[in-house]
């Protein structure tokens, strides 16, 4: 992760980020290089011109530093990111072409520099060393060149180093460059992204020396360095590209031939950049695959893997991946529930959530609906277990209530839905009781499994059914004619001397969207009208759609301020890109795949995929501010969200070929 200038900006950039317990415990080993181009000069007042590639800023500075001169051109792929350097000389510019390259499920990094010079010059390129937690800085003063034991390489044709520190160790390893060990601390830099956050942005780094490379007139000269964690022996940078290029190549052709090979350009540029994005969040853990819930700091929580599931892996013919993913939580499984996330520290899982094992049931249905497979034994004690679990009640008093059919969960003091900030004792989003999309979950849940499981259960089936009618009858009667005329957000419980009392939410929430989308729940067409009618009114916007109606006295414009404060609009106004999927798929379906709805639907989802080329180069962002500035929404929160790119793409398809909703044959 870093900036289109190369210049560190964050806690979060660096050139390797190495995860210590694959998926989770990362730290960033390498925060950059410092790389200077010494230029003689003749007939000149400077006898010696000296040319950062990479510009920092330090604590002294009064001003920032300016964007490095020569820098022309950038770009990235799935893969690299490119930067193009062109640096005037006497006799013409030195030209620069440096690459990173990513390792392919290995911690490790390549960075290639390719340089023609019209003169006799040279480069120093000095590492720079995090080496801590990803979420840390190291402050000024914390750390000393006694913390790090350097030991230079011996191999032959390789210069570097071995760096230790602690229970880390990093590799440093140029190809047929002149090394000089010197360690030195790189002190007082700022991140000024950090800055802007209001977050502790000073930190220094340790430079255990640097390589030398003479650059000869005339003469296209290519220097490598590999990074790597821990000794990780001999890479094959060739086989490795080639694998992943495959892999996405795969990935490609497979969502284009689902989405009926469309013709127009920008849909197809948007579904092959959507389809390439979303190999980054498919990871290995425990010999097994996991999705990332976003970067930098998510790990993998269930919520967003079962969201995420099926547009990264069911669409893109990944399905073995999305067996192995399904298989790994249901491995976890707890108290009936899926865990809500890892724990980023390979602690122990958290099983805080209503939803997620609900949105685990709905994921195994479409992966058999995906494959036209029956479902796996293991599979089915698990979404068992769910229904089970939930019927008979569990922890965080989640449990169907059997007056009406619907689940409650949590109380004043918990946060179980995806609407989840909570910071110092102040839950923001109270949604405790009986919230609208957890009922269509538990609908859709019920009916899908009805619809997995083995014909021989008849009886069971049924009665699985029944509860579904049950509990939609109960929606249809206790949660329709809310606000705007669409569905009621939540039935929040109130206690009074004799009895519970159910209040019903006066908040216009984006929530409902859920009882459109999911393919089990079938409500009424009025009801349906009436809920899209209120939701697109209200709450749509170009790049998502807004957590609260602007009318709402604690709607938030703008996602700034203290944490306290982020925390206030995280859902209380603050767009969503990824819910625009859904609300696309509610009008589809709503509109029977009309025409209309089918095209309003893919414009607004090419429209989202196209920031990828501007606000986070190659992904979608977590969130936008619910209002636009002169530039537009402002994006925030994580750079690059699973569900953000895995519910265009999936409802994209679905927009350009409804037929992609019919299982596989055979």
């Amino acid at each position: 992760m870093g900036s289109i200038d190369s210049t560190p900006r964050r806690r979060y950039h660096g050139l390797l980020i190495a995860s210590q317990s694959p998926p989770v415990v990362r730290v960033n080993q390498i925060a950059a290089m410092d790389e200077c181009v010494h230029i003689q000069q003749e007939h000149c007042c400077t006898p010696e011109l000296e040319i950062h590639l990479t510009r920092f800023r330090f604590s002294d500075d009064q001003s920032p530093p300016e964007t490095m001169p020569g820098l022309v051109g950038f770009s990235s792929s799935y893969e690299h990111a490119e930067w193009t350097y062109h640096i005037p000389t006497q006799n013409g510019a030195i030209s620069i072409r440096k690459t990173l390259t990513l390792g392919d499920r290995i911690n490790a990094s390549l960075l290639t520099y390719e340089i023609q010079s019209p003169v006799d010059a040279s480069m120093t390129l000095k590492p720079l060393l995090a080496m801590r937690d990803f979420h840390e800085l190291n402050h000024t003063g914390s750390i000393s060149t006694t913390d790090f034991e350097t030991t230079e390489l011996t191999e032959p044709g390789v210069s570097g180093v071995r760096v230790d520190r602690g229970s880390l160790r990093v590799q440093l390893r140029g190809l047929h460059l002149d090394w000089s060990t010197d360690p030195t601390i790189f002190e007082r830099v700022v991140l000024d992204h950090e800055t802007r956050r209001g977050q502790p942005d000073t930190e220094d780094w340790y430079a255990p020396g640097n390589w030398s490379v003479p650059i000869s007139k005339g003469v296209i000269q290519t220097i490598q360095i590999e990074l790597a964690d821990r000794d990780i022996g001999a890479i094959d940078w060739n086989a490795t590209s080639g694998s992943r290029q495959s892999r996405v190549q795969e990935s490609i052709e497979h969502v284009l031939s689902a989405a009926g090979q469309p013709d127009d350009p920008e849909i197809r540029s948007a579904i092959t950049k959507l389809a390439a994005a979303s190999d980054a969040y498919i990871v290995d853990r425990d010999e097994s695959t996991s999705i990332i819930a976003g970067y930098p700091w998510f790990s993998d929580w269930g919520r967003d893997t079962m969201i995420s599931l099926p547009g990264l892996l069911l669409v893109t013919g990944r399905t073995r991946e999305a067996l192995d993913a399904l298989s790994i939580f249901a491995q976890s499984q707890k108290h009936g529930l899926i865990p809500n996330r890892f724990d980023d520290d390979a602690g122990e899982a958290h099983f805080n959530t209503v939803d997620a094992s609900l949105w685990f049931v709905h994921a195994c249905e479409r992966w058999c609906h995906a494959t036209g497979s029956k479902l796996p034994e293991h599979l089915d004690h698990a979404c068992f277990d769910v229904i089970n679990a939930y019927t008979q009640g569990t922890i965080h008093n989640i449990g169907v209530d059997p007056s009406d059919g619907l689940v409650c969960a949590g109380s004043e003091t918990t946060q179980l839905t995806w609407m989840d900030a909570q910071r110092d004792g102040v839950t923001f989003t109270p949604r405790h009781g009986k919230p609208i999309e957890i009922q269509a979950l538990w609908i859709n849940a019920l009916r899908a499994y009805a619809s997995m499981i083995n014909p021989d259960r008849p009886t069971e089936a049924d009665a699985y059914r029944s509860q579904a009618d049950l509990a939609q009858s109960s929606l249809e009667s206790l949660m329709t004619n809310g606000p705007s005329g669409g569905l009621v957000d939540c039935l929040i419980p109130k206690n009074h001397s004799r009895s519970l009392h159910w209040e019903r939410s006066e908040e216009l929430r984006p929530n409902q969207i859920f009882a459109l989308s999911l393919p089990h729940v079938q409500l009424p067409i009025a009801i349906r009208d009436d809920s899209i009618r209120a939701v697109w009114d209200a709450l749509l916007t170009p790049i998502g759609i807004r957590t609260l109606s602007p009318d709402d006295p604690e709607y938030r414009s703008r996602y700034t301020g203290t944490l306290m404060d982020r925390d206030a609009a995280y859902h209380n106004g603050t767009v969503w890109p990824w819910l625009l999927g859904p609300a696309c798929e509610a009008l589809m379906r709503t509109r029977g795949f009309d025409d209309v709805s089918r095209a309003t639907s893919i414009q607004r989802l090419t429209r989202l995929a196209s920031v990828m080329s501007s606000d986070s180069v190659g992904q979608i962002h977590e969130i936008y501010d619910a209002e636009p500035s002169d530039s537009g929404h402002r994006p925030d929160g994580c750079p690059a969200q699973a569900w953000s790119i895995a519910e265009t793409l999936r409802v994209l398809i679905l927009a350009c070929n409804p037929d992609s909703e019919l299982p596989a044959q055979g």
